[in-house]
């Protein structure tokens, strides 16, 4: 009820809560302290190819701003920014062995594509991901492949698919687009046409944003920190 709610004791026994999957949202742990009176939402990190990285505390001295030292038999480190992992339960390799020199580094520690931080009390925070990917309810997105599939529609001159925070999901699909002369588009004409091309349901752009260009690099790649840049100033200048 509404008063132990504001004593923060709502579920009395609650010791803590877990979350995975994506990184965890900071106004959602900080409801979930005040809610609950836990110490914050202990982060789980792990990957298909290397599960149960890490290993955080209930009482750890971080919890809900990191996910916590690397778990027992896990070695971590961070290479140009890129978060490395080794140990007994990382995978031994795709079925596709042509994939294998991209996901393994000569000295056979395994390439998360998570950008991370180590502290000196070896907490790891992930900060960032060098895989272009949209985590939508713990789902990976390929960005390309919701790209390729708006680029389709006749009224889109260009696009690029970005992440932006969502406090229900974690992410939701942006589609910033360039549009062609004298042509409209909107979220529910877009969806539709993405889930005609066979695009799931869940991977279809939640949030259209109109820009002027696509900045791309000398060789042809989508800038997509520049992209970012661009759709949050759209976004407050429609916002003002």
């Amino acid at each position: 009820d509404a008063e132990h709610r504001s004593e923060g004791q709502l579920l009395s026994k609650v010791r803590g809560c877990v979350g995975g999957g994506a990184p965890i949202p900071g106004e959602v742990n900080q409801e979930l302290v005040d809610t609950f009176g836990v110490a914050g939402v202990v982060g789980a990190y792990g990957l298909a190819e290397f599960p149960n990285c890490t290993c955080e505390w209930f009482d750890g001295p971080d919890v809900g701003r990191d996910v916590g030292p690397a778990g027992p038999g896990v070695d971590a480190r961070v290479i140009d920014g890129e978060l490395q992992l080794r140990g007994t339960q990382c995978f031994l390799g795709y079925v596709d062995e042509s994939l294998n020199a991209a996901a393994f580094t000569d000295d056979g520690w395994f390439r998360t594509g998570d950008l991370a931080e180590i502290g000196p009390d070896d907490r790891i925070r992930i900060v960032g991901r060098l895989k272009d990917v949209v985590i939508r309810n713990a789902e990976n997105i390929s960005a390309t492949e919701v790209e390729e599939a708006v680029l389709f529609h006749g009224s889109v001159a260009d696009v690029a698919v970005i992440g932006l925070p969502d406090s229900r999901t974690g992410e939701r699909v942006c589609a910033a687009i360039v549009l062609t002369p004298g042509s409209t588009i909107d979220v529910p004409t877009l969806a539709a046409h993405c889930i005609e091309l066979g695009l799931a349901k869940y991977k279809c752009p939640e949030q259209v944003v109109i820009i002027e260009s696509i900045e791309r690099n000398p060789m042809g790649k989508i800038q997509k920190d520049k992209v970012r840049d661009a759709v949050l100033r759209a976004i407050q200048t429609r916002e003002e």
